[in-house]
């Protein structure tokens, strides 16, 4: 083999490398880009369970708004529709306390599934807010799905502003692929820089009534804005 073809040889050989790298490192610095969006975010995010009763629970999420204890979370994980009333007993629980503790109701909104409460706590990390998104951008939630604490997941802004028909109401909300179940209600739809874009809230349904996994409705960043202003 003349040192022209073997030149060529290598050539090839230290592309194909190089290529091989670039996608490991590329692959491994995603990885750690999701770790650490988890890391950053992860105590902005609380724990929710009410009840009626106190020994019946349902779960659900909510997330840190302001550094002195104010959360955010659906309007349903704080008003029974069925029962027309408050839950009786709601609470949240942190990712750095093992017990749940009870919050204080600061507002139902009339116009949105947003409701905010207040725990006595100060220094709490907390979400930004952010109204503008773009259609396929990337977002992660944290939530608390079927009540076995908190979780992280990743998808994309299916559309960033839906007009849905949801228990026979219309309603303006942000569709994502996000993978969701009972008990992430209230969780926070994040960017990477750990800004909020929307609140979890609910999943579309088909007509056998099977929820459809990645079909998922959140309060967008605007209406967020809008209720918070009326605190």
């Amino acid at each position: 083999m003349n040192k022209k073809v073997l030149g060529i040889y290598i050539s090839v050989a230290m592309a194909v490398v190089l290529s091989a790298v670039a996608v490991i490192v590329a692959y491994v610095s995603a990885q750690s880009s999701d770790e650490k969006v988890f890391e950053d975010n992860i105590n902005k995010v609380v724990e929710m369970r009410v009840s009626n009763d106190n020994t019946t629970f349902a779960y659900g999420t909510g997330c840190f708004i302001d550094s002195v204890g104010t959360i955010l979370t659906n309007k349903h994980m704080v008003f029974s529709e069925i029962l027309n009333a408050q839950y009786s007993v709601i609470q949240v629980r942190l990712p750095t306390e093992e017990d749940f503790v009870d919050v204080e109701v600061l507002r139902i909104s009339n116009d949105s599934d947003l409701a905010a409460v207040k725990i006595n706590r100060i220094k709490t990390q907390f979400f930004k807010i952010n109204a503008n998104t773009k259609d396929g951008q990337e977002v992660f939630t944290i939530g608390n799905p079927n009540g076995f604490g908190l979780s992280f997941s990743k998808g994309n802004i299916s559309s960033k502003l839906r007009n849905v028909v949801y228990n026979g109401t219309s309603t303006q909300a942000m569709q994502t692929s996000l993978i969701i179940n009972e008990g992430n209600s209230g969780g926070p739809v994040f960017n990477s820089k750990g800004q909020l874009l929307g609140v979890v809230s609910f999943r579309m349904k088909d007509s056998s009534m099977e929820v459809l996994q990645g079909v998922t409705f959140a309060v967008p960043g605007f209406k967020i804005k809008e209720f918070l202003n009326t605190l």
